[in-house]
């Protein structure tokens, strides 16, 4: 029984072990609620005419629109 925890515990460490690793390329500044927010930014993109960030906390490393942010330091 102890070593069903044991991998279960390693396995799921191992899901998060690409996003510690990654360092951000840039910061971006999001209103969430009203209050400013700094946000690491970890790739830019462009899909047509339009620029989405991968985007850490409290995005959930997702790829979210350039429009969701106030400014950027990315180019």
């Amino acid at each position: 029984m102890k070593k069903i925890i044991v991998i279960a515990f390693v396995i799921s460490l191992s899901g998060c072990s690409g996003i510690a690793k990654q360092n951000p390329v840039c910061t971006a500044t999001a209103d969430i609620g009203g209050a400013e927010s700094e946000v690491n930014i970890y790739g830019v993109r462009k899909i047509s005419n339009r620029t989405e960030f991968k985007a850490g906390y409290p995005f959930n490393w997702r790829w979210v629109n350039k429009s969701n942010f106030t400014s950027s330091t990315c180019e």
